[in-house]
């Protein structure tokens, strides 16, 4: 049986990738970087408990890996304290008699050289579509002011090109992309390696809920980007359908109204700033329709997330969830205000084509995106390698 050790910065998916192989029998090892596990992380942890955690110790502290073993936890502070390459912490705790390496996006590639080196199989998880950054500054010149912190120039794009799946597609066995969005950005800037790419959708751990007390008009969307995600063109599509006489309150989670003052038509959007997880059901059960018009994503955990609730939802391809338009949701085209307003009255105004939407959406959530399909998808491919 194949043994899988994975290497992940940060707690994506909530650890839930390695916590699967783990209940497959598969899982060597988790290497990452800080969690509970490491000295900062405990350290983090005891402050929090005595009130003194800010944001980042109180982010920090919730880096748990439940559902895995603590002895297949290796977790290191190196990066964080010293800026020091994790690839080196990595290679010195070796394969653990691992035959394959799972990768989140050719993170630390000196590593799976080594590994690749020492005769193991490595699979590259392509979290997010190698189109990003190409999207990014092309927006970020549309929309004067959105990128002067930490904007991208056209070098950036570049070495991000070169030092991204440039580097790490030859070494890959297996590019696992979540959406045919990200295979096709794959295929346009690895075409060589094409043959390596398989199409795996993420699934989500959030259990099913039936919406509640919805509220006719009230949109809802969620995401920390405004730019990328492509919050703009929905403000649009508000102040189009406000002026035409169409009553709406449009919800935006995760950002500030001072986050997106240069953003135009700001003013047509209500911010909620950052939503706790239980909050935000609470915002999926009366959202009358869920929005995320994005530029670049992998799978945008968010639209799975309102999919559960029965929450409609309109969304772009490049969103990453495989939409199917007047099936189980409204497939939009980016950077289009005007064909999301239309989606969005369409929604708001024929109430039994919203519910039948929702329902259906709900459905393909349980069909496809529940914890055990994911699973099964995900230990096929490790299996098959």
């Amino acid at each position: 049986m194949s043994r899988v050790i994975v290497t992940q910065r940060g707690a994506r998916h909530r650890y839930q990738i390695p916590r699967m192989l783990e209940e497959a029998g598969l899982l060597a090892a988790l290497y990452t970087d800080s969690t509970v596990y490491s000295p900062v992380g405990r350290m983090a942890g005891v402050l929090c408990k005595i009130g003194l955690g800010v944001h980042k110790l109180k982010a920090l502290a919730l880096r748990v890996p439940e559902g895995i073993p603590a002895d297949k936890i290796f977790s290191s502070d190196r990066e964080l304290l010293h800026r020091g390459k994790l690839s080196t912490v990595f290679e010195k705790r070796g394969l653990r008699g691992a035959s394959v390496v799972y990768n989140m996006n050719g993170e630390d590639i000196p590593f799976l050289k080594y590994a690749r080196a020492h005769g193991a199989k490595i699979i590259v998880d392509v979290f997010i579509s190698p189109k990003a950054n190409q999207n990014l500054y092309a927006e970020q010149q549309r929309f004067k002011g959105a990128g002067e912190k930490g904007g991208l120039s056209e070098a950036d794009c570049r070495r991000a090109e070169h030092r991204g799946i440039g580097a790490y597609a030859p070494l890959a066995d297996i590019l696992l992309c979540p959406s045919e969005w990200v295979a096709d950005g794959v295929r346009d800037f690895a075409p060589d390696h094409a043959h390596k790419i398989r199409v795996v959708p993420y699934g989500s751990s959030i259990e099913p809920k039936r919406q509640v007390d919805v509220e006719p008009g009230r949109l809802l969307f969620a995401g920390r980007d405004a730019l990328r995600k492509g919050l703009p063109y929905l403000a649009e599509a508000v102040a189009q359908l406000k002026s035409s006489g169409l009553s709406l309150q449009a919800r935006v989670a995760g950002l500030t109204r001072k986050e997106c003052d240069w953003m135009p038509y700001a003013d047509h959007l209500e911010f909620l700033g950052i939503v706790p997880m239980d909050k935000m059901s609470q915002e999926y059960e009366r959202a009358d329709l869920f929005v995320l018009p994005s530029l670049a994503e992998g799978q945008a955990g968010v639209i799975l997330e309102a999919l559960s609730h029965g929450c409609p939802v309109a969304a772009t391809r490049e969103s990453g969830v495989d939409l199917i338009t007047n099936e189980n949701g409204m497939l939009v085209e980016s950077r289009s205000a005007a064909q999301l307003a239309d989606a969005i009255k369409t929604m708001v105004v024929d109430r039994g084509f919203r519910d039948r939407i929702g329902a259906q959406g709900r459905y393909f959530f349980e069909r496809e995106f529940a914890p055990k399909v994911w699973r099964s998808r995900l230990v096929e491919v490790v299996e098959k390698l």
